[in-house]
């Protein structure tokens, strides 16, 4: 009993660790097939590339900007495939995010064609688990840590320098801004989640008339999706220009020590409810590639316990983004 315990405690340990922080343990293969948002097939094969690819986005981030990212990841010495990404949880914990963003727009605006009480208290623990959990627990990592990491080796001149083709100062400032921009997405985001939430508890308050909740749920469901649209941008810049840079610059020794770090800030209860939705968000997003990467990446007893922590701990918090309401 002590050692199927202890077995258990470092299978967890290590399923911690490869979440911790942010994100996703990313190999090429991996990195390129991913997509922000299940609306946006279209863009999947521009995501994730390593250099060499087109950067295509608008995301207030300039084309010259772009350039000098794209150059830099051209110039680096190597094959892009020999670069590894380590830092696990933060595109599987974003797609998360996203799919729960787009799941409480789907109840919001199920709720508006009807008069159901038990509905609008769904609709507000709904709000609760998608704002002050899911995107609190994501944006905690990133605010608090993972900014001050890119800020430290991509912002850097001595940081990058060694990688540079000379342009170090100009591939540093370029990195500066896109770090910049992602944090901006990252305080936009919050702010909306903010009215989101606001709006969702209003919308449960008995005293509003119908008219008023139809209201309510019709702001809740446009919040819900200028979330979703800000975490694709947000999104979209990690994937294109941070993942690969990150694999370039920093080695895998550095990457797992800083996940070692997250793992400190995390508690067990919480990653556990994480893992179950990120769990759900790789299978829904159809992506073969994506779920052969959590199969091997997340040990075997934390996959076998999925299930039982869906009960136990997901359901409860999360269960009312999936509320059926009384026609």
């Amino acid at each position: 009993m002590r050692s199927h315990c202890a077995l258990f405690a470092c299978a967890l340990a290590l399923c911690l660790s490869r979440l911790s922080g942010l994100a996703v343990a990313s190999s090429h293969a991996a990195s390129s097939s991913c997509r922000t948002d299940d609306r946006d097939a279209a863009s999947a094969d521009a995501l994730g590339r390593r250099g060499g690819g087109a950067i295509g986005v608008d995301d207030g981030v300039d084309h010259k900007t772009m350039d000098v990212i794209r150059r830099f990841l051209d110039s680096s010495p190597g094959n892009a495939q020999e670069y590894p990404f380590h830092i696990q949880g933060w595109r599987w914990h974003s797609m998360s995010l996203a799919r729960d963003s787009r799941r409480l727009e789907r109840l919001a605006r199920r709720l508006s064609d009807t008069n159901d009480d038990d509905g609008y208290s769904a609709l507000e623990r709904a709000a609760d688990y998608v704002v002050d959990f899911n995107m609190a627990g994501l944006f905690r990592i990133e605010s608090k840590m993972f900014v001050k990491f890119l800020r430290e080796h991509l912002c850097d001149v001595n940081s990058i320098g060694p990688y540079s083709k000379g342009a170090a100062a100009v591939e540093a400032a370029a990195f500066g801004k896109v770090v910049g921009k992602i944090d901006e997405h990252r305080v936009q985001s919050e702010r909306i989640g903010k009215v989101l939430h606001e709006k969702a508890k209003a919308a449960s308050d008995p005293s509003k008339s119908p008219h008023q909740r139809k209201q309510l749920l019709g702001e809740v469901a446009q919040s819900s999706r200028q979330l979703s649209d800000r975490l694709a941008s947000m999104r979209q810049l990690q994937e294109t220009l941070i993942v690969p840079a990150i694999a370039r610059v920093v080695s895998s020794k550095v990457q797992t020590k800083f996940n070692n770090k997250v793992l400190l800030k995390l508690g067990i209860l919480e990653s556990r409810v994480h893992l179950v939705g990120m769990h759900d968000a790789v299978w829904e997003s159809g992506i073969e590639v994506e779920k052969e990467m959590f199969q091997r990446e997340i040990p075997y007893v934390a996959r076998m316990m999925i299930e039982r922590w869906r009960k136990s701990l997901y359901l409860p918090k999360a269960g009312a983004l999936d509320y059926v309401p009384v026609e």
